[in-house]
């Protein structure tokens, strides 16, 4: 029974790890690097989910529609980070987050290019030379040169070549002197982590804020379109209909169409939410949950065999302890028949004592 019971349990341990190996689309056999592997298919798993998200067109149409009927609000656009991907398709985060590039006809062209001053703006003296400006806007009458308060018959402005700050500014700089030499600041490594930057680099459904506004406006869907397909069900279009103003798509479009709907949301739903790619997801961005994960099916696989040895070590006692069996029979047979002949013989002679009155000895004897 012990033997049976640990067969049962093993051979349940190895289907449930079959079952999660299969889940993870892994075989099973190195655990770690199986699971890096599958980490570097993610990017062709988001395109492929990508490539569903068109077939919500129609629905988010529909959604977009019935909503800025209802609000009475034509400007209303719902659902904008599916609208992006449909449109643009899985870009990166720094692409969405910079939006489309501005031509050059864009630009402001008023803008005038200030060049530095070069040794030709300067006089002998390392003055600046700054050349008398005129208004080209005719306010007075005649133009009217700048004023720079210069008299000696030049254009150059003299700054002075030398400026005296007097000896008594304190700066508040003292001067430590350290006596045990040069200071050691020891062998320090710096490293710089462009979180930031490698963050940029990600597509909208790797990372992990964008993706929860798409999986977040994909519940808002849903919810739209289950109430939509509860109400037609229990009312009909008779409330909505007698509304003026109706948009057609709202009016022509019946449960059935829902329901499709629906199934097409699910679908899109259950790629990006399905266990196989929550665990992608966390192996991608934790190290410490790949190697959690490693030891987990790790130790099941170890206890699956563990229990496998005690298997064998069990058939080994087992065909022990019937070979002892075996010996020890006969004895006991000997042993039991010799029990009965002299519990016949204390019965006769006990008889024999009670001037012949039948005597019978009572307990577990009489069970051999």
């Amino acid at each position: 029974k012990q033997w049976y019971q640990r067969r049962v349990a093993i051979t349940a341990g190895q289907l449930k790890y079959k079952e999660r190996c299969s889940e993870m689309g892994i075989g099973g056999h190195h655990i770690r690097s199986e699971l890096e592997n599958l980490v570097q298919d993610l990017p062709i798993l988001m395109i492929k989910i990508s490539n569903q998200l068109p077939t919500l067109t129609d629905t988010l149409n529909y959604y977009q529609e019935f909503a800025r009927f209802l609000i009475d609000n034509p400007e209303l656009e719902v659902c904008p980070m599916l609208l992006y991907v449909i449109k643009f398709g899985n870009v990166s985060v720094k692409q969405w987050q910079s939006g489309p590039l501005q031509n050059e006809s864009d630009t402001d062209s008023s803008v005038e290019v200030i060049e530095p001053i070069g040794a030709a703006d300067t006089d002998s003296n390392g003055c600046v030379v700054i050349e008398t400006l005129k208004s080209d806007v005719d306010c007075s009458g005649d133009p009217v040169p700048c004023e720079y308060g210069v008299d000696d018959g030049t254009d150059v402005i003299d700054f002075g070549t030398h400026i005296d700050f007097g000896d008594d500014i304190d700066f508040g700089i003292e001067a430590v002197d350290y006596e045990g030499g040069e200071i050691d600041f020891g062998d320090v490594e710096i490293s710089v982590v462009e979180d930031g930057e490698e963050k940029g680099k990600e597509s909208l459904l790797e990372n992990t804020n964008t993706r929860n506004k798409i999986v977040d406006e994909l519940y808002e869907l849903l919810a739209f379109l289950t109430s939509r397909r509860d109400e037609l069900l229990k009312h009909g279009q008779s409330i909505i209909s007698e509304i003026a103003n109706c948009p057609t798509i709202v009016l022509t479009t019946q449960v059935e169409t829902i329901e499709v709907m629906l199934s097409t949301v699910n679908g899109v739903l259950a790629s990006l939410t399905n266990d196989k790619m929550r665990h992608l997801l966390l192996l991608k961005n934790s190290e410490k949950y790949l190697e959690r994960l490693t030891d987990a099916m790790q130790s099941q696989l170890r206890l699956c065999d563990k229990m496998e040895d005690n298997i064998e070590d069990l058939k080994i006692r087992i065909a022990d302890a019937e070979q002892t069996f075996e010996e020890v029979e006969p004895k006991l047979q000997h042993m039991i028949e010799v029990t009965k002949e002299l519990k016949k013989e204390v019965e006769r002679e006990l008889s024999k004592r009670y001037k012949g009155r039948p005597v019978r000895i009572m307990g577990d004897i009489n069970t051999l």
